[in-house]
């Protein structure tokens, strides 16, 4: 039996969306913008993905070659080359920022040296004809209130609103600590399924009694934030 053509798919393709209202009327109508369900996919799954669908090659074999192709497209960006990634993605470096006149030289402290990245023909024919389907209508978050304690050499943090539960925002939603110095990740996040509270345990160590911060809800683009309060 011939092993079966990786590009042929059995299943159905289907991406589903949640609607989220936007956070100002339109002469006075309420508008929604939607947003795909993401289920991220490591190297990893992908090289197993292609095992089970036939591949000649091992899942190592294949990781490895990934990783050697990514390797090979760095090198190239790196040496102001463009890369198109067989039809399905382009790559190619690209300058940000203002320049005063055709003098001026690349300043990193004004200016970004970016990678684009645009989907290529075959990218952009994939999802003619895929089913798409609201799967939910999604709140905006609301953080209302901050209570915080120290027990220990620790701040409890119990941020009281509504909509806070990550799950439900989708896996691109996080929450960060925001000083005067820098915004900080946090990892360590007690939730509850209602979404009326989040609890956060910090170190004194790295937030002293007393410092000023803002407790950001990122979700996308977007950023819900708390009043400034004092640890």
């Amino acid at each position: 039996m011939s092993p079966r053509l990786l590009n042929v798919r059995n299943t159905i393709a289907n991406i589903a969306y949640r609607l989220i209202p936007l956070p100002y009327l339109v002469r006075g109508k309420q508008y929604y913008a939607a947003r795909a369900e993401i289920h991220p996919a490591s190297l990893k799954t992908i090289a197993q993905q292609m095992v089970r669908e036939g591949s000649k090659y091992a899942e190592h074999e294949i990781s490895g070659i990934a990783e050697q192709m990514m390797d090979v497209i760095i090198d190239n960006l790196r040496h102001g080359r463009s890369m198109n990634f067989g039809s399905v993605m382009h790559f190619r470096p690209t300058i940000k920022g203002a320049f005063t006149n055709k003098d001026e030289a690349f300043d990193s402290s004004k200016h970004q040296l970016l990678v684009s990245v645009s989907a290529g023909s075959r990218l952009r024919h994939a999802l003619e004809g895929v089913a798409v389907e609201c799967v939910d209508q999604v709140n905006l978050p609301e953080i209302r209130s901050i209570v915080v304690e120290h027990p220990g050499a620790t701040h409890l943090v119990e941020v009281t609103g509504a909509h806070l539960y990550q799950k439900n925002l989708g896996s691109g939603a996080s929450w960060w600590i925001r000083t005067a110095e820098k915004q900080h990740p946090i990892t360590e996040v007690v939730q509850k399924r209602t979404g009326r509270n989040v609890t956060f345990l910090l170190p004194q160590s790295s937030f002293p009694i007393g410092t000023e911060a803002t407790f950001v809800l990122k979700v996308g683009k977007n950023e819900f934030c708390s009043d400034p309060i004092r640890l």
